[in-house]
């Protein structure tokens, strides 16, 4: 195999390796298989076999053979979810900037920021242009409420928690008593909302993006002017926000259950 170049952590290279042997063509391996293919020795390779298998990233079969772990097919499984998620979104994001005439954006969860997918134009001059792949605290943007307003309450918790709260503008949540409230807010209406706590002049409404199970896997918003926001409580703008988050849920397979209680 090809050495490493640079400054890498060999521990880190070496479980990378070992993830890498795992392919068609061997799909269980033994440690003394794993080893001679990596060219070392089952002394050098144990050490990293039980950190992987202890964090679930190997499993052993029946025979006590190493194969990958669910894990693996978890962390794979939320990238394709992404990549579907942006590719599905794109044509309903298009129709919800041109209906509302606003910049509309497509974002999940990483770690506990919000992560930007995805942005269609409907006016430039609102926020930034160089926005896709762009991370933020979620307790200053709609788009952050709304991903983490369904989530289980202990997540939601230790989430608000552990952000730091940088004061934006006058109006931005300070800390998490009051952030929490806020989505508990946000988990009864449906919809988040955001008015001038990220930028000065600025407001956005926010709606989650639900998978065929139900779980939140990401949210869509509208920014605009704080101007163009119809009162306090703009429902016929969430409703149209909605409507697309719904159908861009629909498009990844999750069916809506109107008896169900908000999750």
């Amino acid at each position: 195999m090809t050495e490493p170049r640079g400054n890498v952590n060999k521990s880190v290279d070496r479980a990378l390796r070992l993830l890498d042997l795992f392919d068609g063509e061997h799909a269980a391996l033994t440690a003394s298989e794993a080893a001679d293919l990596l060219g070392t020795t089952r002394v050098t390779i144990y050490p990293t076999l039980n950190a992987l298998l202890a964090r679930g990233y190997l499993e052993r079969d029946e025979q006590g053979r190493f194969v990958l772990g669910m894990k693996v097919v978890e962390r794979g499984g939320q990238r394709l979810a992404q990549l579907d998620m942006r590719r599905v979104a794109q044509q309903r994001l298009r129709d919800l900037a041109r209906r509302l005439d606003a910049n509309a954006h497509l974002a999940t969860l990483y770690g506990n920021e919000v992560l930007y997918l995805e942005r269609e134009e409907g006016r430039p001059a609102v926020t930034l242009r160089e926005i896709v792949g762009r991370r933020v605290s979620p307790h200053c943007t709609a788009l952050g409420k709304a991903l983490l307003a369904f989530l289980p309450k202990e997540d939601r918790e230790r989430i608000a928690a552990s952000l730091d709260y940088v004061q934006h503008t006058p109006s931005t949540i300070t800390n998490a008593q009051d952030y929490l409230s806020d989505l508990d807010a946000v988990r009864e209406r449906g919809y988040a909302l955001e008015v001038e706590e990220f930028h000065l002049g600025s407001a956005c409404i926010a709606a989650p993006v639900r998978r065929l199970d139900g779980r939140v896997v990401g949210a869509i918003s509208v920014s605009m002017a704080v101007s163009d926001l119809e009162g306090p409580h703009p429902a016929k703008q969430a409703a149209i926000i909605l409507e697309e988050a719904e159908g861009i849920s629909s498009d990844l397979g999750h069916t809506r259950d109107p008896s169900r209680a908000r999750s």
